[in-house]
């Protein structure tokens, strides 16, 4: 019996150092893959696609080093954590500078036509990107998203009261801003900036020298982060390998049927979106055959790219000479859309994460919790659109706001209990 369990330690240990050895060989793949030149799209996609088919591989072998304390275990933990934290690490810079900047861009917009003008696009589109966020909670509550996972060594759970949606947004105040990015609550910051932004605006109209060298900084900062940004979101294929490994391991073939599962109500959601978009054509009396007719070549773009900035110039061009719109119009609009709102990335696929998440937590969905995620959704889409892996920072945003929100509301209930 001795010698029979070494002989199977040694074999595990065997198994453990190929499996192992297997991962890091992925890994360095996809490195020559980048430096090869080939598309972040396909490295991206081909990463979770390797990395659903090599944790079933190491699922139905059932292998030792499954083991949370295994090389194998620990070396895709690590490598998955290293991505998320560098996620999270972006949030605060490039939300305070994103907005702030967003704000005193529109410095050189300050006719009353144009303001007037400036006011009802960016109302518009946040109102879209909340009530899409809105309609991507709901579906997600309707599919049920997240039933039966598990969050893979998480030990999290969640208290189930209800909080209410006035508790809640007093919860998202600045009273401290300092404390406000400690602990992570992005949408105190969200107001903070915005406030910082509205002053600087206003410091502009009156002095434009003494105003100048702070625009400046802010301009020259929110492009150091946005250069932050690229640098992180192209670990993407290496954290979505590993992350896609673990969850795989640990859930097996659950994890590739909720995936699945999981495109096909954001597709619903996203079909019900567009449904929105085509009622507002109507009610402006807008035909919206004619008018897809008319702008079919920038959402084909749009589609294919899954870019903002890379499809604007082909969005002015269609609503300057097709949509015959005016030309302040059609070269204002574009360039705010880019930079705010974003009914899907930052309204769509946010809103369904938080939802399968606290679903996950077993955190009940109520009606009061799907408006304070459009709320989030809204507010924090002012500060992540326009950045490359929009999503990822914006479900991040939604996520780290509900959480800090809830513990805030709960720290509050014991004391005033006490």
């Amino acid at each position: 019996d001795f010698c029979l369990s070494r002989g199977l330690g040694d074999v595990y240990k065997r198994q453990g150092y190929i499996s192992l050895g297997f991962f890091l060989l992925i890994l360095s793949g996809l490195v020559l893959m980048q430096s090869k030149g080939v598309s972040f799209n396909k490295r991206a996609v081909l990463s979770l696609i390797v990395g659903i088919v090599f944790g079933l591989i190491i699922k139905s072998f059932s292998l030792d080093c499954t083991n949370k304390d295994s090389g194998l275990m620990q070396t895709v933990s690590f490598t998955g954590s290293v991505y998320i934290d560098l996620l999270k690490m972006l949030i605060i810079p490039l939300v305070l500078t994103a907005i702030i900047n967003a704000i005193v861009n529109l410095r050189n917009h300050d006719s009353s036509s144009v303001s007037v003008i400036a006011t009802k696009i960016i109302v518009l589109l946040l109102a879209t990107t909340g009530i899409a966020a809105v309609i991507g909670a709901l579906v997600a509550n309707l599919f049920h998203l997240g039933s039966g996972l598990e969050l893979p060594g998480s030990g999290m759970s969640v208290n189930s009261a209800n909080h209410g949606v006035a508790s809640t947004i007093l919860g998202m105040l600045p009273s401290n801003p300092v404390a406000a990015m400690a602990s992570n609550n992005v949408i105190a910051l969200v107001v903070f900036a915005a406030f910082i932004g509205v002053a600087a605006l206003k410091l502009h109209n009156e002095n434009k020298e003494l105003a100048e060298p702070f625009i400046g900084f802010i301009h020259s900062a929110f492009l150091v982060v946005k250069k932050l940004a690229n640098m992180i979101i192209a670990l993407t294929p290496y954290g979505v390998f590993a992350l896609m490994t673990e969850m795989t391991i640990s859930q097996g073939f659950d994890t590739l049927y909720q995936m699945l599962y999981f495109i096909g109500a954001m597709y619903f959601a996203m079909a019900i979106v567009i449904g929105m978009h085509i009622c507002l054509l109507l009610m402006v009396g807008v035909n919206p055959i004619t008018y897809f007719k008319n702008v079919y070549k920038a959402l084909l773009v749009a589609f294919t790219t899954r870019s903002s900035f890379g499809t604007m110039p082909v969005t002015m061009d269609v609503l300057s000479n097709n949509m015959k719109l005016n030309p302040g119009v059609a070269n204002f609009a574009p360039g705010v859309g880019a930079t705010i709102g974003m009914n899907a990335c930052a309204g769509i696929y946010p809103a369904m994460l938080v939802v399968m998440t606290m679903t996950i937590l077993h955190q009940p969905i109520t009606w009061e919790t799907v408006l304070i995620i459009g709320l989030i959704n809204m507010m924090a889409s002012l500060g992540v659109s326009g950045i490359p892996g929009t999503a990822f920072v914006a479900a991040g945003v939604a996520l780290s706001t509900l959480a800090v929100s809830y513990t805030h509301l709960r720290a509050h209930e014991t004391g005033r209990n006490l």
